[in-house]
């Protein structure tokens, strides 16, 4: 629900936040994201915008950034580590530690804000 939301993908988010706010799912949700969640179902975003689309990587087709694979030459496209979604050719960068791909301006506003990297938590000046 939380990387749904961070994604931009609204409708998404609700759907699933509705699903875990059922009795049955209720009790398993960690505090810290219960409140979260609980806004999400209430303040619902009904509509959700279209997916944007970026290159592949080794074609240059454009497709959803959430698919990791190319339709056109088959290559399966690394992920961000910092958004879950698909590295383009002329953002990218790596982790200095870990070395796992990410675009580089999505890395640089999660190193600004929390200071280390999402996949091996060590800290990043």
């Amino acid at each position: 629900v939380i990387e749904c939301q961070r994604a931009g993908l609204k409708k998404t988010s609700f759907e699933y936040a509705s699903m875990l706010m059922r009795p049955e799912y209720r009790p398993q949700i960690a505090e810290a994201y219960k409140k979260k969640i609980e806004s999400i179902v209430r303040k619902p975003t009904k509509q959700e915008d279209d997916e944007p689309v970026t290159p592949c990587p080794y074609c240059a087709m454009k497709s959803p950034c959430s698919t990791l694979d190319c339709p056109q030459c088959k290559n399966n496209v690394p992920y961000c580590i910092a958004t879950g979604l698909r590295m383009v050719a002329n953002d990218w960068t790596h982790c200095p530690s870990c070395h796992f791909p990410a675009l580089f301006s999505k890395f640089r506003a999660l190193i600004d804000s929390e200071g280390s990297c999402p996949m091996c938590e060590e800290q990043i000046q």
